[in-house]
């Protein structure tokens, strides 16, 4: 028996701080006020990191390969087949439908639709232990060779079959995302740097708004979910619990029988410990972590993670960088800022300790194709495709996801991108090249991922650049 996700045998709900309206039957299973719930909770399904060499992992592609090729069996007109899950995400010549990006429910769109996908998968196999497997791009950045194989159902024609040489997937990259402690600048973090790379870096169907038909679409964004949860649930951070957040429903869903299906935020953020858990491993500098043993520890991590934490996106101060322009990605954009010497001043003397300095760049739309990765720099006119990554001025990196939509289809996209700067800054600062008296630019460095067929003619409308400082959030001790 599955943990449940909203139980319909008990129609009474409350209200819960941190997660708004609730099913008291939801809160019967949180609390063990039902053995069976309880037993279900315990022995959850384990969501496994793919690899070779494990038996557990094996069986789980095994189960995976049985779910796949059963919904590629069933009729157009099951919303539980494997063309109707993928065309919730979005389709290939349409662009996207309603996934969530670019706003503050990427994380937990994403999660529902998995939840409710794996429950499919476990329905139709019978198996109601099997967990999606994730791929974990940091620590195994290869492929799984049961994805490469042209005989089997979970091969697709992709680009590139490892990520290796993005260096968005990199312990450099990933180390200072977990180490924000921001929910609302955490999650953009992840998905403009290593989730938008490690879709269009693989690319094919991967990446495009028809990226759910790739079979490795559904362990990348487990992966993604395990990042989420690895910062909340491990790393001690605190989800939101601004009511207009929680209390957002994900839709258009459908659950193992084929039933219209739908989730709030809220409740996705207990997912992980009520419907499924994660096998830790590290990411990046974040080890892997043992597994929760006692009643007393999980109670006291349910309760942080239930009632969540006031969390804002707040902004102490904003600077304009630059307004609309086009950039041609053939060429490197250097953009002077008009920032006086006392904003300056108060960015470079900024306490990193309490405040965080990011750069955010906005575009009108998505580029024709996006076989690239744009690098950030800050004061480097001169900065280029062959600039090293570890020179002081450099501070992220970000990529597009997806194409603009169809006549007619889906919807669009706005790109929005957080890099965090506050790194760069404060090297350049202790090289004493940042000068109160001297203004800040910024450098947009285009690169096309190996072999990329990107047109050197391409144009982006930029909208935007502005320099936001926010303040550091303090968070508890983990569990």
């Amino acid at each position: 028996m599955n943990a449940p996700i909203l139980p319909t045998d008990l129609d009474r709900r409350v209200f819960v701080k941190g997660l708004g309206f609730v099913s008291l039957g939801f809160l019967l299973g949180t609390f063990g006020g039902c053995e069976q719930l309880a037993e279900a909770i315990r022995n959850r399904p384990v969501r496994r990191r793919l690899r070779t060499g494990s038996a557990a992992v094996d069986a789980d592609i095994a189960t995976y390969k049985q779910a796949v090729t059963l919904m590629k069996g069933l009729p157009a007109s099951d919303p539980r087949s494997w063309t109707a899950q993928a065309n919730i995400h979005g389709t290939i010549a349409g662009g996207f439908n309603f996934c969530q990006h670019g706003t503050d429910h990427f994380f937990d769109w994403h999660r529902a639709y998995l939840l409710y996908f794996e429950r499919i998968c476990q329905k139709l196999t019978g198996n109601a232990k099997f967990g999606l497997p994730y791929w974990n791009w940091n620590q195994n950045p290869d492929i799984h060779p049961d994805f490469l194989d042209p005989s089997g159902p979970l091969f697709l024609a992709r680009t590139r079959t490892s990520m290796t040489g993005s260096w968005s997937v990199t312990t450099p990259a990933l180390d200072p995302i977990l180490g924000d402690s921001n929910f609302f600048t955490f999650g953009p973090q992840i998905e403009g740097t290593p989730h938008n790379t490690v879709h269009s870096f693989i690319g094919g169907t991967m990446g495009t708004g028809g990226s759910a038909l790739d079979p490795l679409f559904w362990m990348h964004h487990c992966m993604v979910d395990y990042c989420w949860a690895k910062w909340n649930i491990e790393l001690g951070n605190n989800n939101t619990n601004d009511a207009s957040w929680i209390n957002t429903p994900n839709e258009h869903f459908v659950d193992a029988d084929g039933n219209v299906a739908s989730v709030t935020a809220g409740l996705t953020t207990i997912m992980p410990l009520l419907s499924y858990r994660y096998e830790s491993s590290a990411i990046g500098s974040s080890a892997a972590t043992p597994e929760i043993r006692t009643k007393a520890e999980f109670q006291r991590l349910e309760k942080r993670i239930r009632e969540g934490a006031p969390i804002r996106f707040d902004i102490v101060r904003r600077i304009r960088v630059a307004d609309q322009a086009v950039v041609v990605i053939s060429r490197p954009v250097s953009i002077a800022s008009k920032v006086t010497p006392a904003e300056m001043a108060a960015l470079i003397e900024s306490d990193t300790a309490k405040e965080r300095i990011f750069a955010t760049i906005a575009f009108a739309k998505l580029p024709p194709s996006s076989d690239f990765a744009v690098r950030v720099f800050v004061n480097l006119p001169g900065a280029n495709r062959d600039t090293p990554l570890e020179d002081l001025h450099f501070a992220g990196s970000f990529a597009f996801f997806g194409t603009e939509t169809a006549e007619g289809g889906g919807h669009a996209h706005r790109p929005r991108f957080l890099v965090n700067v506050t790194n760069a800054l404060q090297k350049l600062k202790r090289a004493g090249q940042l000068k109160a008296e001297e203004p800040i630019s910024m450098q947009l460095v285009a690169v096309p991922f190996p072999g990329g067929t990107e047109r050197a003619d391409t144009e982006l409308q930029l909208e935007g650049i502005d320099l936001i400082v926010t303040p550091v959030i303090l968070t508890s001790p983990a569990r």
